[in-house]
């Protein structure tokens, strides 16, 4: 049964390795939806002060304003690559843990085919133990 502990132990590091992969890649995905959600407000801001200045302030907002459109562009692009990565690594997690579970399975069905053998074999030992005292006794009698 060694070769079976030893799989498994192999598929439960593979498995945890590829869980701190997702984690990381989930932590990438957070700080990419963070920094979107910076823009938003620091455009609300933004918006906020060139409201009350005129000239200027309100100019120099046009200029921004272009700017901040591509910056929300690319952290939309970098959320939605973070986003394709997350699920691409939970499909390679879930994959590996179907692995872990189908080795983990197997090796039970192989104790518990072990098991029944061996408590097979220990009934008929004790049949055989059972007849022999029958039969001593029916030759006494």
């Amino acid at each position: 049964m060694r070769p079976f502990d030893t799989l498994i132990e192999l598929s439960e590091n593979q498995l945890d390795e590829k869980r701190k992969r997702l984690a990381a890649l989930e932590e990438r995905l957070a700080a990419a939806r963070d920094q979107r959600q910076a823009l938003d407000d620091e455009q609300a801001h933004e918006q906020q002060v060139a409201s009350q200045e005129v000239g200027l302030v309100g100019f120099a907002y046009g200029a921004y304003a272009g700017r901040l459109v591509e910056r929300r562009a690319e952290a939309d692009r970098a959320i939605a690559k973070a986003e394709q990565s997350v699920e691409e690594q939970r499909e390679i997690v879930r994959e590996a843990f179907a692995e872990l579970k189908r080795y983990e399975m197997a090796h039970q069905a192989r104790l518990e085919k072990a098991r029944k053998e061996r408590e097979a074999k220990e009934q008929m030992e004790i049949d055989e133990i059972a007849g022999n005292l029958l039969r001593r006794r029916d030759e006494r009698l």
